[in-house]
């Protein structure tokens, strides 16, 4: 989903509500094999997916496990978006199913999916193959699994901070299907009219209006007419929605008097798709076809006197068909041929003031242009295709090269990328891998609206590089080693102050990224597995104009992440999972001035921006699980404790508005990443 300032700063306060009370698919060559029921296959979870599932600290979430992969961070704080490899959150491209997805993450850290849905997971965290366009970061490629040929069953879960239903079954020898539907139980910790506390118990000035809230839903209906064939036709669709008032003591209205009052923010989506696969001994087809709408609103500074405020309304709707052929030569000689079509439509109606500011601003209130009121929309259609050969050279050595052509209509542009993955084997247990390839993606699209935006930019674009080492080892022991560069270019700048600010923004920044990952993994033998990745990286971003370069704020240069789980007994698992990181890169205050449109009012002095690091990010989860008997049906009782440590981590720092009564009163209020110890117990049963 796309957002415009100051959307981010306000769902993030959404967040707030929450903390304050406490409370390569194509890369590998696909093997067809011809089984009775070939969605059997994929109706069962894979063994890596079912890690995620149960590691420590996630909830039960396997997507909000990823941040304990190599290479993966969370950027600017531990509920935000992925930064993968350096890249930004908004360079992720997200598939479920094969389609595009609207949004995978809610506002309030948890992802979109019933923990029962899962059947597999891939990140592809750079130089990936030709199969996804449109995307220079990482590609989340979901793989729901397919429902069971199975009399109907039905689970329900309950737990401190979602609950749910998840219902599968066949309704005939070739139809099956599934449904879940989740909601979330914040709305319980919070009381209509209750003003949050600060740590200390001081009254902070935010007035709940509706609680933080988020519910999702999903369904798949699988046809198998017959051994060659299946259609599934799946949906699903999520949204998130929180409402406060901001009084005159709280602090974003101190900071910025014109965003007192109620304030309300709400988004979701919704998409359907039908995917056929056809199978045959040399090749497989599959071709799908989707819609998804999504559709953001924030209003804002609506004061009791019953002034309008302001707002933002997006909307967005999709049309997607691809294709994928993979198809068999022979026995040295691969063929997967992709192609995809979509059109969209996107629009805005806002009342606002202009925000002009990307990454690489420190603040974006300091950014402040005039209010403007105005609707746009935007139709335009993009194309794809792509080829890979898929060539076994010896017994030793495989290359995979490609090329993808890619187009947009609304920048009028058209890219051919080269992509190319050699994998040498140099014996049974040991491997190189070299990955490199081009990628290119359209910048957000509010970037190039006329009024908020700039029509002539142009689409960013990205080279990947990676080079890696696997072994394995005995007792289901394996470590891999992989260094990877990349490079960025035609970033969008922030034109504040110059000259031609008018234009509001230009293709004037670059950026690279480059690093080591380390992973040492123990799959499950007997009672237990576990895994330890150690990521070191640089991510840095030049602006051209002035031929400065700084770290990104997401730059993480260490990471490290130690998971364990052991089978105590028949009944009984325990795990942890341990982080620790560098802390990111920040802007420090280093004065107050005068806001110069509020009398009595102040801003910060920003000193060089993301000079500055917080201190070590340290966290430890653990998670406790019992089979239990509920009236002779199966159930399972989970105990988790996130930060068990209660470690204070560090990852916002503004001005103590209430405390500053002068431009002389340097007062720096520090904001916690995360919250203190929070324990979770669920509960659930299957009948």
């Amino acid at each position: 989903m796309l957002k415009l300032e100051p959307t981010f700063k306000l769902s993030a306060i959404a967040l707030t509500l929450v903390f304050a009370q406490g409370a390569y698919a194509q890369e590998q060559v696909e093997k067809i094999e011809v089984v009775h029921k070939r969605s059997s296959i994929l109706s069962e979870i894979t063994e890596n997916s079912e890690k995620l599932i149960a590691m420590p600290g996630a909830l039960g979430d396997p997507l909000q496990a990823v941040f304990a992969l190599p290479g993966v961070v969370a950027a600017g704080g531990s509920m935000a978006a992925p930064a993968v490899r350096g890249s930004s959150p908004s360079d992720n491209s997200f598939e479920v199913d094969f389609m595009p997805a609207g949004y995978i993450f809610h506002d309030f850290g948890n992802s979109i999916f019933n923990k029962y849905l899962l059947q597999d997971f891939q990140l592809y965290s750079a130089a990936y193959g030709t199969s996804y366009a449109n995307v220079t970061g990482a590609v989340f490629d979901v793989t729901l699994r397919n429902p069971r040929h199975q009399n109907v069953k039905t689970i329900v879960d309950m737990s401190m901070f979602n609950s749910g239903v998840f219902v599968e079954g066949a309704i005939s020898d070739n139809l099956a299907f599934y449904l879940s539907g989740r909601k979330s139980m914040l709305p319980l910790f919070f009381s209509k009219g209750e003003e949050l506390e600060d740590e200390d118990g001081e009254k902070t000035g935010v007035v709940i209006n509706d609680a933080p809230d988020d519910n999702d839903y999903q369904g798949k209906l699988m046809w198998e007419p017959n051994g060659n064939n299946q259609f599934s036709l799946s949906f699903t669709g999520a949204n998130d929605s929180a409402a406060a008032n901001f009084n005159e003591r709280a602090e974003l209205s101190l900071k910025n008097p014109e965003y007192q009052g109620d304030a309300i923010f709400k988004r979701g989506f919704n998409s359907q798709s039908l995917i056929w696969d056809h199978f045959a001994d040399d090749y497989q087809f599959k071709l799908g076809v989707g819609a998804l709408s999504g559709d953001e609103r924030l209003e804002y500074g609506k004061a009791a006197t019953g002034t309008d405020g302001f707002y933002q309304d997006v909307k967005n709707k999709q049309v997607s068909l691809k294709g994928r052929l993979n198809y068999r030569l022979n026995r040295r000689h691969h063929l997967v041929v992709d192609a995809a079509y979509y059109d969209q439509q996107f629009s805005v109606d806002y009342d606002m003031f202009l925000y002009t500011c990307t990454e690489l601003d420190p603040d974006c209130d300091l950014n402040k242009g005039e209010r403007i009121k105005d609707q746009r929309k935007v139709d335009f259609a993009s194309q794809m295709l792509s080829v890979a050969h898929i060539w076994q050279l010896s017994e030793a050595l495989e290359s995979e090269l490609g090329v993808q052509w890619h187009r947009n209509d609304l920048t009028d542009e058209n890219f051919v990328n080269p992509r190319l993955a050699l994998r040498y084997q140099l014996d049974d247990s040991n491997r190189i891998n070299f990955k490199a390839g081009r990628y290119n993606r359209m910048q957000d699209i509010p970037y190039l609206m006329e009024e908020i935006g700039n029509p002539q930019l142009k689409s960013q674009t990205s080279m990947h590089t990676s080079l890696g080492f696997e072994q394995d080892l005995a007792d289901e022991w394996s470590w891999s080693l992989e260094t990877y560069y990349k490079t960025m270019d035609k970033l969008p700048l922030a034109l504040n102050g110059y000259a031609d600010a008018d234009k509001l923004y230009s293709n004037e920044v670059e950026g690279r990224a480059y690093g080591v990952d380390l992973m040492i993994n123990k799959n499950r033998t007997e009672d237990w597995y576990g895994w330890l990745s150690v990521s070191y990286g640089k991510s840095e971003r030049t602006d051209l104009r002035t031929d400065i370069t700084r770290d990104y704020y997401a730059d993480t240069p260490l990471v490290i992440n130690a998971v364990f789980n052991y089978q105590i007994n028949e009944r009984w698992n325990a795990g942890f999972n341990l982080t620790a990181r560098s802390g990111q890169a920040y802007t420090p205050i280093v004065g107050v001035k005068h806001n110069p449109d509020f009398e009595g009012r102040f801003l910060p002095v920003y000193g060089d921006p993301f000079s500055e690091r917080f201190d070590t990010y340290g966290r430890l989860d653990v998670r406790l699980e019992r089979k239990v008997d509920f009236f002779g049906l199966d159930a399972k009782l989970v105990m988790e404790v996130m930060n068990i440590l209660g470690v204070e981590n560090i990852s916002h720092v503004d001005l103590d508005y209430p405390k500053v009564k002068s431009t002389s009163d340097l007062i720096i209020k520090e904001e916690e990443d995360d919250f203190g110890i929070r324990p979770s117990v669920g509960f659930s049963v299957t009948f």
